[in-house]
């Protein structure tokens, strides 16, 4: 992949956000998107203002571009989680697999108290450990 590779969104720009997903639930401590992006499609331009994790259902292959002209490709297993920490900097995405759909959540912590030292609370995420997996966690 090449990484200055240009990768539009239709409505939003590097210079002007969207929306990362869907937005499924906010409250004063958390915010909740789900992405869904099938095979060539892709996700708003958009930022990250809080720390945050994605947890991602069904994995494919992602290339991504960061508004530096940073980026690269990744194929992102099903069940991954992964804690990520906030960012000014404008980024995209495109699921460039030629079958695999993209599920995941974007769980925002909103509240300055909830760092990743807290985060040892979720049975899935453990301290000092950037990704691990959630397989038969679920339904």
């Amino acid at each position: 992949m090449n990484p200055s590779a240009t990768i539009v969104a239709p409505g939003s720009t590097s210079d002007s956000p969207g929306d990362p997903g869907t937005l499924l639930f906010e409250n004063d401590r958390v915010r909740v998107w789900e992405l869904i992006m099938k095979p060539g499609e892709i996700c708003n331009w958009h930022v990250h203002d809080y720390d945050h994790l994605l947890i991602v259902y069904d994995g494919c292959l992602v290339q991504a571009r960061r508004g530096d002209g940073s980026g690269g490709e990744r194929e992102i297993a099903d069940g991954t989680v992964l804690f990520m920490p906030s960012s000014a900097m404008p980024e995209i995405a495109r699921n460039v697999s030629p079958d695999r759909t993209l599920r995941e959540l974007i769980v925002d912590f909103k509240d300055p108290k909830m760092r990743a030292t807290d985060m040892a609370q979720f049975g899935f995420l453990r301290p000092g450990t950037a990704t691990t997996s959630f397989a038969g966690l679920l339904p």
